[in-house]
């Protein structure tokens, strides 16, 4: 179940001859050439695209493109699993710009949601973890081999000194993505007309219930007296 609140997505606007749809290569130039985009390249995980499909209405024909890049999102020392997010584009040929948000991990772990947020980092719909059998097996197993590091460096230190947890070095693991799941992004949805920005949610949104992240796992770290400062 999703839980919306009032949604805005950023847009950059770029002037297109017709209602023709472009081709993937303009529609992935005008992605990388896009404010958004530039603002997160640094935390990509990849400069390539985890996938790129068309947008398809409930006909089964492409009206658009949909573009998603793994990336650094949110991620805190404190945690001992870090879980990459999903940078994703949106090309709508009618509107004739490229649309932005963010599906957000990063807190699967630690508060068993997912996030739909806008450009600007503002919460637009969340996903409660335990509703998908297969991301909350795999979160379970993590939360195991997590627990067992982070222990292992508990031995001496006092109850009374231990403030927050700081990891230094984390070991990285790759994503799962099956070709079912990334084949379905994109797709039409039956409740795409029923909420605001439905068809950017649902397109988005979709591979919530398939895809595993790429994750970081705590391999060392500390107890400190003093906590990080957060910005």
């Amino acid at each position: 179940m999703f839980v919306l609140s009032s949604f805005f997505i950023s847009a950059d606007s770029f002037a297109i001859a017709s209602d023709e749809l472009l081709s993937k290569e303009d529609f992935l130039q005008m992605v990388t050439n896009d404010n958004n985009y530039v603002k997160y390249k640094n935390d990509l995980i990849k400069s390539e695209p985890k996938l790129v499909n068309y947008l398809r209405n409930e006909n089964n024909k492409p009206y658009g493109y949909i573009a998603q890049f793994e990336f650094e999102y949110g991620y805190d020392v404190q945690e001992t699993i870090q879980l990459a997010s999903l940078l994703t584009f949106t090309y709508d040929v009618k509107k004739k710009q490229v649309d932005t948000l963010i599906i957000d991990y990063s807190k699967s772990y630690s508060d068993g949601k997912i996030y739909v947020r806008d450009h600007a980092g503002d919460i637009q719909a969340s996903y409660q973890v335990n509703e998908n059998e297969n991301l909350r097996s795999y979160l379970t197993s993590l939360t195991d081999k997590a627990e067992k590091l982070k222990k292992s460096y508990d031995s001496d230190v006092t109850l009374v000194d231990r403030y927050c947890w700081t990891c230094t070095r984390y070991e990285e693991y790759g994503d799962t993505y099956e070709g079912t799941c990334a084949a379905i992004v994109g797709g039409a949805c039956v409740f795409a007309d029923k909420i605001p920005f439905g068809r950017i949610i649902c397109a988005g949104a979709t591979v919530i219930g398939c895809y595993v992240p790429p994750y970081k796992i705590c391999a060392e770290g500390r107890w400190n007296t003093r906590c990080p400062v957060e910005e």
